[in-house]
């Protein structure tokens, strides 16, 4: 950018600006290439200039003349200076930074380049600012683009800090710092100068200790003499002005990393009175928005990487809005760290609260809140949330308690909760201003809502529930936007709802039967922006009253979407639905426009009247009466148009296109155009069919699909230079025309003629073919001979009368791009061609599914050089592999349903142990039922994964599977094996496993040796066994401790199993231990207590198993299942569950035979947070054992007919799920408002009481 000359005006100087956040590196970065080697020889003379916060142009100019001319004098005459400067610098190269720029004021910015225009061309002016509205004064043209300065990646943050604080470059000297140094530099989110600072910080210290306590220090914390971060940080906050201070300290609520959306936060910002708008001008959301634009600009806010539409605050930045808000804004996860006194003071100073959202939130987590009297934000995070993310549950209770206390806030959020509605003393929050309820189960809300009067925002966005909005809804004339997106229950809009002259936003009206919703209510509604939706269209009785909805004067709305019903029933009326939708004309700043269901036969003029000068995407769906399209062909901007189920339109002719005159084509923007079941459309009439020489049509089409259009047999327009991508599906008497379609570089067709695919000339882009459905389509070479050299991708399904690619005596093709073929679906294919031609030599993937019923072996596969994947499905001709060259590239290999196939390639082995003919790193081999046998010799030694599946006659595996010895032939990459269903395997090959395999996986061969002592031998990799239905299996191996690495160890339907190693498994590493369905097994493995690594242990269907080990449990077990070990009699109280430190899920099902659960002298451990009983037959009470477990959160009991008693004392008030179902005697104590145990279970969040009888 500074070496680029570029072409700069007369009298011009380049301008490049580095602009980025405080501490990111803009000074380093400038001072770097101040000092490099390539500027200091391109650049005759070069200036540094600190400018900072007070721009002086007399002092900025003083220190440029100062850099080229030592001798500059006492003088304070600006003009002076700058004559003298410019002296110095005619017809000079020159290089001048300044530094930290912080002016935005365009005259003092042109006042002080004045001197530099007597520069030679090629002089630059770096800047390095943090305010982007900055670069744009400086910038000498509109092309110049700032450099925006990122934060460093992971890796060089870490270098950079330990630099700092160990002189190294890593942690070989200091491993015990390694981790907490990563948390550290993590905490830094690729600062420099966090980094930087944090390690200078640590630079004499060596300590974990001290380590841990930076880390656990806030960024405030810091002495501030000693760190430069705060100094930095805190000038971009002054340097704001007030207005902009007090949005970005509210910012404060949001946790580190949290995604806000532009317009969520406007809203919030309105909603607190931040947004001051002055009579007569600005809107307060345009204010607002320019307010975040600001913020944007200057840094404060940038965008996500993972989501574009919307933005984040880096956490330094984040800390900074938590220390300039002064305790005003917290969080509740904040105020859990406070106790005693202290929490009384904070909470009486919090006005902005928020709160992360938890599965379960209970009445104690709220009850902070009831010593806020003031507070103003109640929001629960995140604001959005997206359709398929789980809802939440809210203690029963605490709304009502929250609102009778709460009397002064204004902003109350209270999304994707499960709440079913809504407490009338909504009504006497009357300073509220935002109420958020979207993606909640509320079914309508209460008339005392009609109280509040300066309500702006109401969000019930995604509210599937909702049928109802209250009738006193007219009297909220402050409200601004009204969300009823995704609210597909409701059926009608509130009287008067015309009344609410300050709408903004209204995403939905329902055009109803009764008074006070008809679609005249919006005549008034002049400031709607945005979206609206107009539904239920076939209930406008009046048509005055589409005219009166005066949609051509709502300037402020871009996306419109016009529905009648679904039901075309004998009723509906078409002259009146033309006059209404003829009346609906809307702004001509209109961008999107959908209408669905309209009943009428023809459209109106207006809808293609080039006066829609902003109208980009168009969408006329289901309008089933319609005969004829409207003419679109002007729309000067519309570059998506949809069309579809347009049952009775029967020809697309000319005045599609407009009335235009020669000179200008129609639909000059047009990129996406899409035909879906049109039944009746026969024929489509294009100009280029009209008249021979009227040029290109469609010149930016990009997409076309025509989809379901089974009468249409016409041709297709010819000329569509521009066309990318072509889609024609079911439409099967569509005819073959010469096309040309030269840019075309995806071609998809199905049930169609296959004279169409020849159709297409003049093609020279094209990459990928997809041919579905097409029965007359036998040789491929026929269609695609003149498709180019690019072409990469082929896929042909379904195609009946395939018999091969091409047929004897055809010419070559040019396909020697080609990489990919997949050819599926039931056809008469025989061979990949009758004669000598070859596929691609390029071709590296070959896939051929359920396509081959009289396939012979593919001979023509010699000359596949490159082909690293073949997958072959379903051809039960397919007996066995000749000898094939393309063996020498083949890394994945998949054979299924290949029921006649005996033999697999020969090539794929090793015969000479120093020979990998095959690079083979995946096979897989599934429902290959004549298959007996590999072939002779070893795997290769690239073979990472291995699975057979239901290959009912193979008697055997390859023989090198197995390691013999140590000896370098034996090397083996080999990391999974799986075997699924093989009943005839008997026996494993001579040796061990190879030391590399870290999966193994045995299912359902019941005829198959166990895993024995020879086969684990010295096995350091292996992390999972799963072993189900083997029958032969009586034991584990004696040397299991041996396999060291092992995190996973599964046996199921063992019925001959009947103990562990009696040594124990000293299994250091070992997380999950299952077993099911074995039937002998007496006991679980001894010494357990040395399992230190296990954390789940599920025991199910072992009728065998009649105690827990004397020794216990494993110490750190966090999931424990015990399920239907009906011999298992062993009290409870002698499992020693308690000394269980870490378990937090119980499950216990069909076991021991208890009354009371649990019983006295049974301790659960407190770690517990979720529990589930089942069928304990004889259970009749819980004990006062569960009030005691403070964590709990879940409790699930089923199927526990005697069971009527809770715990006397109550349940645990943590928890947050109570679900009781087929428990009849505790259900009718349970019921709502009836049953005696109501009281103590109605604060529970979710309740789920039910039989399954009911």
């Amino acid at each position: 950018m500074l070496m680029d000359s570029g072409e700069m005006g007369r009298g011009e100087v380049g301008v490049v600006s580095i602009v980025g956040m405080a501490g990111v590196g803009k000074t380093t970065l400038a001072q770097l290439v101040y000092h490099d080697e390539r500027i200091e020889t391109s650049f005759e003379l070069r200036a540094w200039a600190c400018v900072t916060e007070e721009f002086d142009i007399l002092r900025v100019t003083k220190t440029v003349l100062h850099a080229v001319d030592s001798d500059i004098g006492n003088s304070q005459d600006l003009n002076l200076l700058q004559v003298r400067l410019k002296e110095k610098l005619i017809g000079r190269k020159f290089l001048i930074i300044l530094d930290d720029l912080w002016n935005e004021n365009y005259g003092d910015w042109d006042v002080l380049c004045k001197p530099f225009a007597a520069g030679a061309p090629g002089s630059k002016i770096l800047v390095t600012t943090r305010h982007k509205r900055v670069a744009a004064v400086t910038a000498v043209t509109a092309n110049n683009e700032a450099y925006h300065l990122k934060e460093l990646s992971d890796d060089a943050c870490l270098s950079l800090f330990t630099w700092h604080a160990l002189r190294a470059g890593n942690f070989d000297g200091h491993p015990n710092l390694k981790v907490v140094g990563e948390q550290i530099v993590r905490k830094c989110k690729g600062l420099p100068l966090a980094a930087k600072t944090l390690g200078g910080l640590l630079r004499t210290k060596v300590t974990q200790e001290e380590w841990e306590d930076i880390l656990m220090s806030k960024i405030w914390d810091l002495p501030e003499e000693r760190s430069g971060i705060l100094p930095a940080l805190r000038l971009s906050y002054h340097h704001l002005p007030f207005y902009l201070k007090q949005c970005f300290a509210y910012c404060a609520i949001f946790p580190k990393d949290y995604e806000f959306d532009k317009d969520e936060l406007v809203l919030l910002w309105m909603a607190e009175g931040f947004l001051q708008q002055l009579k007569g001008k600005t809107r307060m959301e345009d204010l607002g928005s320019q307010y975040f634009n600001e913020l944007l600009s200057r840094s404060i806010f940038q965008q996500s990487t993972s989501n574009k539409a919307r933005y984040v605050m880096h956490d330094l930045i984040n800390d900074l809005a938590q220390s300039v808000s002064d305790e005003i804004c917290s969080s509740l996860d904040d105020m859990d760290m406070v106790e005693g006194d202290k929490l009384c003071t904070v909470a009486e100073k919090v006005r902005h609260l928020s709160f992360t959202r938890r599965q379960y939130d209970i009445r104690k987590r709220f009850e902070v809140l009831y010593q806020m009297k003031n507070l103003r934000t109640l929001a629960a995070l995140p604001i959005y949330t997206s359709p398929w993310s789980a809802c939440c549950y809210l203690a029963g209770d605490v709304l009502q308690k929250m609102l009778r206390r709460l009397s002064c806030l204004r902003v109350l959020c209270l999304s994707c909760y499960c709440i079913n509605e809504l407490p009338n003393s909504i009504g006497h929050l009357k300073h509220l201003r935002y109420l958020n309820l979207s993606r909640s189960r509320i079914k309508q809300l209460p008339e005392s809502v009609g109280s509040l009067l300066n309500l702006q925002t109401l969000i019930l966005q995604g509210c599937k529930e909702l049928t109802k909005l209250p009738q006193v809804f007219k009297n909220l004339v402050n409200l601004r936007v009204l969300d009823l997106t995704d609210t597909d229950s409701l059926q009608e809009m509130p009287f008067g709802i015309g009344n609410l002259k300050n709408l903004q936003i209204l995403s939905k009206f329902i055009v109803g039967k009764g008074i006070g919703s008809a679609v005249s209510e919006l005549r008034g509604l002049l400031h709607l922006r945005g979206e609206l939706s107009i539904s239920g269209l076939e209930n406008v009785v009046d048509i005055q009253d589409a005219s009166k909805a005066n949609l051509k004067d709502k300037y402020g709305l871009t996306r419109l979407y016009l529905q009648w019903s679904q039901e075309f029933l004998n009723c509906r009326d078409e002259e009146a639905e033309m006059h209404v939708l003829d009346r609906l004309l809307p702004h001509k700043n209109l961008e999107k426009l959908r209408i669905l269901f309209y009943g009428g036969t023809i459209f109106p003029s207006w809808l293609g009247e080039p006066s829609l000068t902003d109208l980009v995407d168009l969408e006329l769906c289901n309008c089933r009466n319609s005969i004829s399209l409207p003419s679109l062909g002007r729309l000067p901007s519309l570059k998506m148009l949809s069309i579809a189920g347009m049952a009775r339109v029967q020809k697309v002719g000319l005045e599609f296109y407009g009335h235009i005159s020669p000179s200008v084509k129609p639909f000059p923007s047009l990129e996406i155009l899409r035909f879906k079941s049109m039944l009746e459309w026969r024929c489509w009439s294009s100009p280029s069919q009209v008249a021979e020489h009227s040029g290109e049509e469609f010149p930016c089409l990009r997409e076309l699909v025509i989809e379901d259009c089974p009468k249409l047999c016409g041709k297709l327009p010819g000329r569509v230079f521009s066309l990318m991508k072509l889609v024609i599906k079911h439409c099967p008497n569509l005819e073959g025309s010469s096309m040309s379609f030269p840019s075309l570089c995806e071609l998809n067709m199905e049930d169609c003629k296959e004279e169409l695919l020849r159709s297409i000339v003049g093609i020279t882009s094209l990459t990928t073919v997809r041919a579905k459905s097409m029965p007359e389509l036998q040789f491929v070479q026929n269609d695609i001979a003149q498709f180019p050299g690019t072409l990469k991708f082929l896929v042909i399904s379904n195609c009946i009368g395939l018999t091969s690619l091409w047929q004897k005596g055809a010419i070559s093709l040019n396909i020697s791009c080609l990489e990919s073929l997949k050819i599926k679906g039931r056809s008469q294919f025989v061979s990949l061609a009758e004669n000598d031609q070859g596929l691609s030599s390029n071709l590296e993937d070959l896939r051929l599914l359920d396509s081959c019923n009289v396939w012979n072996p593919p001979w023509m596969m010699h000359g596949l050089t490159s082909l690293k994947d073949l997958q072959i499905e379903s051809c039960p001709n397919l007996v066995f592999f000749p000898e094939l060259g393309f063996l020498h590239t083949l890394k994945h290999l998949k054979l299924k349903d290949c029921r006649a196939l005996k033999s697999l390639p020969s090539g794929m082995m090793m015969l000479n142990c120093k020979i990998n003919g095959c690079p083979l790193e995946e096979l897989e081999i599934e429902d290959c039922h004549s298959l007996t046998c590999f072939p002779r010799g070893r795997l290769p030694t690239t073979l990472k994964c291995i699975r057979i599946r239901y290959c009912r006659d193979l008697m055997s595996l390859p023989e090198g599977l197995m390691l013999i010895d140590n000896s370098a032939s034996n090397i083996s990459l080999l990391e999974i094996l799986e075997i699924v269903a093989c009943p005839s395997l008997i026996s494993f090959p001579e040796g061990r496993l190879p030391t590399s395999l870290k999966n193994l996986k045995i299912w359902n061969c019941s005829q198959l040796e166990p895993i024995s002592d020879r086969m684990l031998h010295k096995n350091a990799s292996l992390e999972s066994i799963d072993v189900w239905n083997c029958k032969t299996l009586i034991s584990l191996p004696e040397n299991l401790h041996s396999v060291t690495h092992l995190t996973e160890l599964k046996f199921s339907l063992c019925p001959a199993l009947r103990y562990f190693p009696e040594t124990g498994m000293h299994l250091p590493n070992l997380r999950t231990l299952e077993i099911y369905n074995c039937d002998n097994l007496k006991s679980l493995p001894n010494h357990m207590l040395s399992l230190t690594s296990l954390r789940c242990l599920s025991v199910s269907e072992c009728p065998g198993l009649l105690s827990i080990p004397k020794g216990g449990l494993p110490p750190n077990l966090s999931v424990l299942d015990i399920w239907d070990c009906q011999n298992l009699k062993q009290p409870m109280s002698e499992w020693n569950l308690h000394s269980l430190a870490f378990l937090r899920e119980l499950s216990i099902a069909g076991g021991p035979d208890a009354i009371t659960f649990p019983d006295e002298k049974c301790l659960l451990p407190t770690s517990l947070v979720c529990m589930f009983i089942s069928r304990l037959q004889n259970l009749q009470s819980l004990s006062m054992g569960l009030y005691n477990l403070t964590l709990l959160e879940d409790l699930e009991i089923v199927e526990c007919p005697k069971l009527q008693r809770l715990p006397k004392e109550g349940l645990p008030e943590t928890l947050g799920r109570l679900c009781i179902r087929d428990c009849q005697l505790l259900n009718q104590h349970c019921l709502k408002e009836k049953g005696a145990y109501w009281p103590v279970i109605a604060h529970i969040p979710r309740l789920e009481i039910e039989n399954t009888d009911d």
